[in-house]
């Protein structure tokens, strides 16, 4: 069973199938959230003995993030990248190593697909009160029970999810990942800078707790564990990797594309709200179909 699941799991496709198989591994991440949505009540209490243990440990650093967070006009800023670069780096860095590196590929797709399962049997036993609704914090007061499904916003989102940041392992995950597949390139050395700057934005707006974090590390440290298992020993790097410009080109592409499909404003558009995310939408089309003009081979090949 194990080698099925390894043949199936080592299977590699062209680049534009990978993303898609990418976004809906993460669609199906927000939807599975949704029904295990705990009560404020547990939520806030749960929030109360991580605070406790933060204390204990020496890990409750939140406050002076939350008070730089809170400053004009950091706080605008803030709030826009939360949303705004979490999805749009995980398809550049994916559309990067899926193009640079497919015979490595498979193996991040793994641990990418796999971090979800003890994320999300961490968020269904614990359900836990981000710290924007702890008012000692400076937030707060924390809604209602009702307020959960007082909008399509509040609706479709887990509103008690904090326990594993999945922002935070992203980051960490990228950053490793791309020193393993290019240890020696400055580009990958500079990744490291992602999961500190992911920090500051996710404890500064009060989404995440210190330990958060370390749980959406785990995740990923034991979705490495399944993968090693499904792939075995150490793929071979490519005998001839792409010109840099065709690796930068792609990833860009799928990074604008990302944010653009993610910005436009579906439900209630006002305005000339959608005209920004559909032009970025369009260069990053443009930037993905760009390659296939200068070169005769595809850009990554199915296996």
């Amino acid at each position: 069973m194990i080698a099925s699941l390894g043949r199936k799991a080592r299977t590699r496709h062209p680049v534009g199938v990978e993303l898609g198989i990418v976004a809906l591994v993460l669609i199906a991440w927000q939807a599975a959230r949704i029904p295990l949505e705990g009560t404020v009540e547990t939520s806030l209490a749960n929030a109360r003995s991580v605070r406790e243990l933060e204390g204990a440990l020496g890990l409750d650093v939140e406050g002076p993030f939350v008070r730089f967070g809170a400053a004009a006009p950091v706080d605008g800023i803030l709030e826009w990248l939360y949303t705004g670069i979490h999805v749009p780096a995980l398809f550049g860095f994916f559309a990067a190593a899926c193009v640079y590196a497919p015979e490595r590929y498979a193996r991040l797709r793994t641990i990418y697909a796999v971090s979800f399962l003890p994320a999300l049997l961490a968020i269904g036993l614990y359900p836990l009160a981000p710290p924007h609704w702890i008012s000692e914090l400076g937030f707060g007061p924390a809604p209602e029970q009702g307020e959960l499904a007082g909008s399509i916003d509040t609706l479709i989102h887990n509103s008690t999810a904090a326990i594993a940041s999945q922002h935070f392992g992203f980051a960490v995950f990228i950053a490793a990942a791309s020193l393993w597949l290019a240890p020696r390139s400055p580009f990958a050395w500079a990744t490291l800078a992602y999961p500190v700057l992911v920090f500051v934005i996710i404890v500064g707006t009060g989404n995440h707790y210190v330990l958060d974090c370390i749980v959406g590390t785990l995740t990923f440290g034991l979705a490495a564990g399944v993968a090693a298992v499904l792939h075995g020993g150490r793929e071979p790097r490519a005998a001839a990797a792409p010109p840099t410009r065709t690796v930068i080109s792609v990833s860009l592409g799928f990074a604008m594309i990302a944010w653009g499909l993610v910005s436009l404003q579906v439900i209630e558009p006002r305005g000339w709200s959608n005209v920004v995310p559909v032009l970025v939408l369009i260069g990053g089309i443009a930037a993905v179909v760009a390659p296939r003009f200068s070169t005769k081979e595809p850009l990554a090949e199915s296996s």
